[in-house]
């Protein structure tokens, strides 16, 4: 007999008539939050070895601040949270973590989802009325505490002021990214370099020395390229020798000494809109015709996207919560992507069209016989025998 857990008990459950439309839960003390924070980027801060940590200082205080507003208005409980570090305006922004709200609301586990502010949800006019209609169709409550607004509330302006509020985040969202693209054009035509939160690695924190032993690391991997060797292997020989990275870890990727190499930086230079501009206080760590063989042959032969090694379910085996494609481990495990900063996600269900149909259930597992074991909730369907 086979068993497969589906949305149909959470659409079929009976609605409590209010606001904007019936919901699957009754507004109280019992109601089930979850809180949905975000920040555009994450803060990192220098610890005293030299070490960089990344902090979650917005999010923790936004959390709080739901917290505590729930819990003194008697409005129920939040059961979980779900923190993204990424932009709520830039189209294709990956937010995974939204996603498993989207999924939990779905399965019963939250029955709402409640944010600091609308800005904290999306910044996009577009995205609104399909937030809506997945909030509907599923019986959820939208709460959002600076605004003041409520989709469990009979005022019948409700839908009007989301409207109203994304649209004027939209515009400041706009209104930012024309000011720092501005910031972006004086700084290039004064020659100064392009900021960014940390050191470069080979130069320091203001760009007017050399760290020479780091330029010198980046000067044997630019003559190794231009002899032949492939960057993944200067990474991994440098991961061997155990030379440090900028943040102090043991593992060097192919993927970032590659750009550190293609960049105008490596010449004392800054590029703007195709164009090289020459930083008189930066000193070069590469020739400039060492540089430009190193360049044209790695941006002629860009690396290869995937995995090295295909297999049978590369590129189809998916995770059921995120969408995100699954990786082999020697332990049988294949978490996604999300599994690999959150833990509590190891049991995150293989979803993919051939093998299981699409679904969005989330569900714990009545029998210890289900063929994912872990602690974590059950993002997929489970099959019985």
């Amino acid at each position: 007999m086979e068993r497969r857990y589906t949305r149909q008990a959470r659409t079929g459950v009976r609605r409590v008539t209010r606001g904007l439309w019936p919901m699957a839960a009754e507004p109280g003390p019992n109601f089930r939050w979850g809180a949905l924070l975000r920040a555009s980027k994450p803060k990192r801060v220098v610890l005293p070895d030299g070490t960089v940590k990344v902090i979650e200082e917005s999010t923790d205080r936004q959390d709080l601040e739901l917290i505590h507003h729930i819990r003194d208005n008697n409005m129920g409980v939040i059961v979980d949270s779900y923190k993204d570090v990424a932009s709520a305006w830039q189209p294709g922004a990956k937010r995974p973590r939204y996603k498993h709200a989207l999924v939990d609301l779905a399965a019963g586990y939250i029955d709402g989802i409640a944010c600091l502010a609308v800005d904290r949800l999306t910044r996009c006019r577009d995205q609104v009325r399909p937030i809506l209609n997945a909030m509907e169709e599923m019986g959820g409550r939208l709460f959002f505490l600076w605004d003041e607004l409520d989709t469990a509330s009979d005022d019948p302006d409700t839908e009007l002021r989301l409207h109203e509020l994304v649209a004027r985040a939209e515009r400041e969202a706009e209104r930012t990214s024309r000011r720092y693209k501005l910031v972006a054009k004086h700084r290039a035509q004064k020659g100064l370099h392009h900021g960014s939160g940390k050191r470069p690695y080979g130069h320091s924190e203001d760009r007017r020395q050399l760290v020479d032993e780091e330029a010198a690391m980046l000067v044997q991997a630019a003559k190794a390229v231009d002899q032949g060797k492939a960057v993944w292997a200067i990474a991994e020989r440098w991961t061997e020798r155990g030379i440090p990275t900028l943040e102090g870890k043991g593992r060097w990727d192919a993927g970032v000494l590659r750009r550190m190499l293609v960049s105008p930086r490596m010449i004392g230079s800054r590029e703007y809109e195709g164009a090289l501009i020459r930083v008189e206080y930066m000193p070069p760590i590469l020739d400039e015709e060492l540089w430009r063989r190193v360049r044209g042959k790695l941006l002629s032969n860009p690396p290869k996207r995937g995995p090295r090694e295909s297999r049978e379910l590369t590129s189809t085996a998916l995770c059921g919560i995120c969408g995100l494609p699954m990786a082999l481990r020697s332990t049988g495990l294949a978490p996604c992507t999300s599994a690999r900063s959150d833990l509590r996600f190891l049991g995150h269900a293989v979803a993919s069209s051939s093998l299981f149909p699409t679904s969005t259930r989330r569900s714990t597992p009545k029998s210890s016989n289900s063929s994912t074991t872990s602690n974590a909730r059950m993002p997929f369907s489970t099959s019985t025998s």
